[in-house]
């Protein structure tokens, strides 16, 4: 709370996305692990001020990512992107981060419509722009878009989730 606070103070907002939002929509334990998208700063004040937080590894900044550690959890913190595809398999993506995008346009490139429910952390309000809290009750696994299929790797994250979270894959998206 304090970090998005202090993001918020440089015009920052901060949406907590990602499998946190969904377990604790399906009331699973929440790993310590975090993914934090931010809107409205670049990624250099963005890590200017998360190094007051505790260690800051830079190892996935030319995507957007900032990884922070501190005492109780782990941070991806990441800026909104577009992703295009420009080669084969997994890896051959060009990504170029946008500030300025909405929650909506930055969830619009993720998996299923369960992942890409957002938490604001100030307002303390679920963002569900994919309906992905009807496809939890409904326990179904749901793709977001076409681009579901430009990432071979989301064939084997479909049947990961499918089998962990205990849910069917909706006959679309298989």
């Amino acid at each position: 709370y304090k970090i998005a606070e202090s993001l918020f103070k440089c015009k920052g907002r901060s949406i907590l996305v990602g499998g946190a939002v969904r377990d604790f929509c399906i009331e699973k334990k929440i790993t310590k692990d975090l993914d934090i998208e931010v809107f409205g700063m670049n990624l250099d004040v963005l890590e200017s001020i998360l190094r007051k937080f505790g260690k800051l590894y830079t190892v996935g900044k030319t995507f957007g990512v900032l990884k922070l550690k501190t005492e109780n959890a782990e941070y991806d913190f990441s800026l909104p992107r577009y992703e295009n595809k420009i080669g084969i398999g997994h890896r051959g993506f060009f990504t170029r981060s946008d500030p300025s995008m909405s929650f909506e346009k930055a969830a619009s490139r993720r998996d299923f419509t369960v992942n890409s429910i957002g938490y604001d952390l100030l307002k303390h309000k679920l963002l569900d722009p994919f309906n992905g809290l009807e496809d939890i009750k409904r326990k179904t696994l749901r793709h977001i878009g076409p681009s579901f299929s430009e990432d071979p790797l989301r064939v084997l994250r479909a049947m990961q989730f499918s089998a962990r979270l205990e849910f069917d894959i909706a006959p679309k998206t298989i």
